[in-house]
């Protein structure tokens, strides 16, 4: 089948990308340039696969990137923590609060990242719904963009949401991103 080295290629970028990322995360501290490339080449992964088979291609190198992540995190989880990021992460507690406000913060951090995000992300998807009725597109093809953004809106969102220092950080880029999407919502709505 001429359709082979291309679904190859993929596949390798897919456990290459996965590698980098894994190497990059292992570090103490973090590698902007290694995550970038990690998930530069994870996304090479996914176009190569598409041109060599479209979907089924996409398909093939996401199942490939998601056994090696369950690989590499299989490996990690059997080894112990290191005493020093341990230590640095029992230690950088001790002044910052009681338990009550690192729970609070624990809380606030996952309502940030798990449903604001999905409702940002939702709203984002209604936003590409709305674009593609207003371009001239079919309803049907609007809902399948539905389906198809907010499984990767929503994983990307909250990926860069966790890696966000600053908490006002994290909340603007979830009002801005309800804020931008909100417009087409109201397009829409004035059109139907």
């Amino acid at each position: 089948m001429e359709g082979d080295p291309p679904i190859l290629v993929a596949a390798a970028l897919a456990i290459a990308g996965v590698a980098l990322l894994r190497l990059s995360w292992g570090k103490p501290a973090r590698s902007t340039g290694l995550n970038l490339a990690g998930w530069a080449v994870l996304a090479a992964a996914l176009v190569t696969g598409c041109a060599a088979a479209g979907a089924w291609g996409v398909a093939v190198a996401a199942l490939v990137a998601t056994g090696a992540a369950f690989a590499v995190l299989a490996v990690a989880a059997r080894k112990p923590a290191r005493k020093a990021r341990a230590k640095t992460i029992r230690t950088s507690h001790r002044g910052s609060g009681d338990i009550a406000s690192r729970a609070r913060s624990g809380w606030l951090t996952f309502l940030i990242a798990g449903p604001l995000a999905l409702g940002a992300s939702v709203l984002l998807a209604l936003a590409v719904r709305a674009l593609i009725i207003g371009a001239g597109g079919a309803e049907a093809d609007g809902n399948v963009a539905v389906l198809a953004t907010v499984p990767l809106a929503w994983p990307i969102l909250s990926f860069a949401l966790l890696m966000m220092p600053q908490r006002a950080l994290q909340v603007g880029w979830v009002l801005g991103i309800a804020a931008v999407s909100a417009p087409f919502l109201l397009l829409q709505g004035g059109t139907a």
